[in-house]
């Protein structure tokens, strides 16, 4: 079975850190045959199938040229750049990426990790691509540690959710998206470490860690 439904829709991963989401998200996604933009923003380890490429190194039309080609992507910035520089190039590559002739049928996936970072900027354009970009071929997988504190629209517009373990203080996230914080907390204490919670918007279904 696929670790994501690799449906047409956006995907939220979260969990406290060290509660295995971004390995489930980078595993999850070296399963799709689909091109992915992997936006590293803590220039974290990912699997040696994702092809390293810096911010200042590559244009942006290699950047579509390897999504074309099913290439996977981990998109790193320079240590010298300043978040505000960051972010506006996140912006830029969200935005341009819904004008670049992807679709339904040709699509790519673009995995925001940790979500909860991005400026004011970044959100407009990220959040233009949550409710525009499953017609014009770009899925969105948000990866948090800190739900509460991302962009609503992150969570409400994706309709696959992967939770791994999260503390109570995320309260805003479980009751906005109507998920029972209790009953996560006794699944993920039955499945045992690195489990996580799958919901669909209709039901809770825990499962192992990979």
């Amino acid at each position: 079975m696929s670790l994501i439904t690799q449906g047409n829709n956006h995907i939220f991963i979260s969990g406290m850190t060290r509660s295995g989401k971004t390995y489930f998200a980078l595993r999850a996604l070296e399963e799709v045959k689909q091109g992915v933009l992997f936006i590293n923003l803590q220039n974290a380890d990912v699997p040696s199938k994702f092809n390293k490429a810096i911010a200042d190194q590559i244009s942006f039309v290699q950047i579509v040229k390897g999504l074309r080609a099913g290439e996977k992507i981990n998109l790193c910035f320079p240590n010298s750049w300043s978040m505000k520089k960051i972010n506006l190039t996140i912006s830029f590559i969200s935005t341009e990426l819904l004008k670049s002739g992807f679709n339904e049928k040709n699509n790519i996936y673009i995995a925001y990790d940790e979500c909860q970072a991005l400026d004011k900027l970044a959100i407009k354009a990220v959040r233009l691509t949550c409710t525009r970009g499953l017609y014009l071929g770009v899925r969105c997988v948000f990866i948090t540690q800190r739900p509460a504190l991302a962009d609503l629209s992150f969570y409400t517009q994706s309709s696959e959710q992967y939770i791994f373990r999260l503390g109570k203080g995320e309260k805003q996230y479980f009751q906005g998206k109507g998920i029972d914080y209790d009953e996560c907390l006794k699944i993920w204490k039955e499945k045992g470490k690195h489990s996580y919670v799958f919901t669909d918007g209709f039901s809770l279904e825990g499962r192992t860690a990979i």
